[in-house]
């Protein structure tokens, strides 16, 4: 056993190998992962080509005879999808287990991409109302939009969700989100719940495919009830269990790094969660100034019986204020494991681990947790602008002393890029063969990603997380 760098965490120099799908504690799919999003894509498209059938069975043909009652149609049409695909991105984050585990990020990433369509629908929607109406009773948009307004229930509750919602859509963009913090953008992102609980009752009241199909009304109540019902219970109750189960404490807090720490957190039978190396947690630390604000880190170091550890590098004013005043003896309210970026995902020999920042946490965790059979098969490199920025560098050096990774620190700038793809295949010459687990930055991972390409690696063979909000 290595020791040495953190006591109180002791890395096995040469675990039992064993094939990764036998070792994973939660069952895998059929379906690997991109055929997996691909069923899910096309579950997606099948309920809009349904919403679609639904429009037109429930439109009789001899309703379009005007330009309002075009109009009305193409609100309809619009209505329809959006509110579908809002009911799509709440399920997308109700954080489902077993969808969680096996696609991980590429759920929020499929989120944050309808989001998009989503407002743009919307905005579709209410405009094509507006129009409609103006057009009918020869009037203003204002005073169309006032008599809608008072005329019209749950259309006030609806208005009000609506713009939620374009608030939510302004704020999800990367300039603005980056201004505004992690803690307003998921603040603002949380309202997104009351605001689809305000615009649902409209849709039931006033949608003509479903005041005039019962059955309709039913399934489409029946689908908003089923994903109430998961957003309750895996981000309410579920949490709120696990917690009370296990009683996480805060048990030790140590520097890393001028502006890095690790925290080692206790509690009763941790291995019950079924955590992962290189998955994450949403951590809540129940101390004044701090015990309002959940934010999420990955495991810096793979799960013991009753240990869990993470590691954070001071970037923001909450890490700031969590490195001056957490204490051990501090509870802690834990809301996880998520995240599929796991060595499960493994199937070559060859391994190279490519970490940015704080991005290499998750990657030291998967390590811990690999066997090699030579002492070339994991190949470790750190990304980083300058020395100083390099974090755990004493384990990782570990590691590299007692044969279980080669560790290369890789220091330059974005110009002088020292992972180009000619680099790459200096250090690697064998580097088509290997799997590629990448966690950085968005313009980090991005670089790799496309220099990987470049040196002819497949792009099934490149698994990235991307640290980023």
């Amino acid at each position: 056993m290595v020791q040495g760098w953190s006591a109180g965490f002791e890395v096995p120099y040469d675990p039992d190998w064993v094939v990764p799908r036998r070792d994973w504690r939660h069952s895998l799919p059929l379906l690997p992962r991109r055929p997996l999003s691909a069923v899910l894509l096309a579950v997606l498209a099948a309920g809009i080509a349904g919403l679609l059938a639904l429009w037109w069975q429930e439109t009789p043909a001899d309703r379009m005879q005007s330009l309002p009652d075009y109009l009305v149609m193409l609100a309809q049409i619009t209505g329809l999808v959006g509110a579908y695909l809002l009911l799509v991105e709440i399920a997308l984050m109700a954080r489902l287990p077993w969808l969680e585990h096996r696609l991980g990020s590429w759920l929020a990433s499929a989120h944050r991409s309808l989001g998009g369509y989503l407002v743009l629908l919307l905005c579709a929607h209410v405009g094509f109302v507006i129009a409609a109406y103006s057009v009918s009773v020869h009037d203003s948009p204002p005073a169309v939009l006032v008599s809608i307004l008072r005329t019209y229930p749950g259309v006030l509750a609806a208005t009000i969700g609506f713009l939620v919602m374009l608030l939510a859509g302004f704020t999800s963009a990367r300039s603005i989100r980056r201004r505004l913090g992690y803690e307003g953008w998921h603040a603002i992102h949380l309202l997104m719940y009351p605001a689809a609980a305000a615009a649902f009752w409209h849709q039931i009241t006033l949608g003509a495919q479903f005041t005039r199909n019962p059955w309709a009304a039913d399934v489409w109540v029946g689908l908003h009830a089923v994903v109430g019902a998961a957003i309750v219970c895996n981000r309410i109750v579920i949490p709120l269990l696990n917690n009370r189960h296990h009683r996480f404490r805060v048990s030790r807090v140590e520097a890393v790094g001028p502006d890095a720490m690790n925290v080692y957190i206790t509690g009763r039978r941790v291995a019950d969660l079924g955590a992962e190396a290189g998955q994450y947690f949403r951590w809540r630390f129940m101390q004044r100034s701090l015990w309002y604000q959940a934010h999420p880190f990955s495991l810096s170091a793979a799960p013991h019986a009753d240990t869990l550890r993470l590691t954070f590098k001071c970037v923001g004013g909450y890490t700031r204020r969590l490195k001056r005043r957490l204490r051990p003896g501090s509870r802690v309210f834990l809301d996880g494991p998520y995240g599929a970026f796991t060595g499960v995902l493994r199937r070559q020999p060859g391994v190279v681990m490519i970490g940015g920042g704080i991005g290499v946490t998750p990657l030291r965790a998967i390590v811990e947790t690999m066997h090699n059979r030579r002492r070339n098969d994991i190949i470790f490199i750190q990304r980083a602008s300058k020395v100083g920025d390099l974090i755990l560098t004493n384990e990782l050096e570990a590691l590299n002393a007692v044969g279980r990774i080669i560790y290369i620190p890789a220091i330059g700038s974005r110009r002088n890029d020292p992972l180009s793809a000619d680099r790459l295949l200096d250090l690697i010459p064998d580097l088509e063969f290997r799997e590629v687990f990448i966690c950085g930055s968005v313009g980090m991972a991005a670089a790799a990603v496309r220099n990987l390409r470049r040196a002819g690696v497949r792009r099934g063979r490149i698994h990235t997380e991307i640290f980023d909000f």
